[in-house]
């Protein structure tokens, strides 16, 4: 008999935000699979659940390449899943673990339709988790939209210049994955007039976790991958 899969997103770096649901799945469940950490070392999620973690519980870190390479990925997100599947195989169950939500710009989702593709009846339970702008937001003390106002979550800009019809159309936007294209960023921001009404966040919830509301100021530095921009309308102080 087929083991069960848990989806479990562990929020985004501070252990107090998980849910009571994901501390008694991790508790319990034999096999913890997880992303492998940058250079193999071990990776964020980990480090948010090891001291959760019992001794006898089996880690298994997953080789997802981060790659904008089609083929590449769906390789590794077909390999990853027959690594799962042999324990679940195996009559036992196992949990995929993720930072922030597992079923928000999240490999587990793409995990778990090539499971389904291998076992189509597989026994499945996702558990939310705390998202990195949710976290964000509640460490700014402000709301990420109120009344009828739409929020706008962008996952990763390749062109910032396709900020400027979004910034004109919405009041509030979540920019993920700022670091690598932040100084262009800044300046359509600071040309839209929006830059005084933005907020960096990075590492939210860890002991590196930096925000900065002086966005001038981070002009030209490098930046962590694990960083967003929340923007608010204009005229809004953060």
């Amino acid at each position: 008999m087929l083991g069960r899969l848990y989806g479990i997103g562990v929020g985004p770096g501070d252990p107090a935000l998980l849910t009571r649901r994901a501390v008694a799945l991790l508790e319990t469940t034999p096999v913890i699979f997880m992303p492998r950490g940058k250079g193999g070392g071990e990776g964020v999620a980990l480090t948010i659940i090891r001291d959760i973690l019992p001794e006898s519980t089996e880690i298994v870190p997953l080789h997802l390449p981060m790659t904008q390479d089609d083929r590449l990925l769906r390789e590794a997100w077909e390999e990853a899943a027959r690594q799962i599947y042999d324990r679940l195989a195996a009559g036992k169950n196992a949990a995929f673990v993720t930072i922030g939500d597992c079923l928000l710009f999240s490999t587990y989702g793409y995990l778990l339709k090539a499971l389904r593709k291998i076992a189509p009846h597989l026994s499945v339970e996702s558990v939310p988790g705390v998202t990195s702008f949710s976290a964000s937001a509640s460490r700014l003390n402000i709301p990420l939209a109120e009344g009828e106002e739409p929020l706008l979550i962008v996952p990763a800009l390749r062109d910032p210049e396709e900020l400027r019809p979004l910034l004109r159309q919405f009041p509030n936007l979540v920019l993920m994955k700022v670091a690598s294209r932040f100084d262009e960023i800044y300046r359509v921001l600071q040309e839209e007039g929006r830059a005084e009404s933005a907020a960096f966040v990075a590492r939210c919830g860890t002991p590196e976790e930096r925000i900065v509301c002086d966005l001038a100021s981070l002009v030209g530095q490098k930046l962590d991958y694990l960083s967003l921009l929340i923007v608010k309308p204009r005229g809004v102080s953060i």
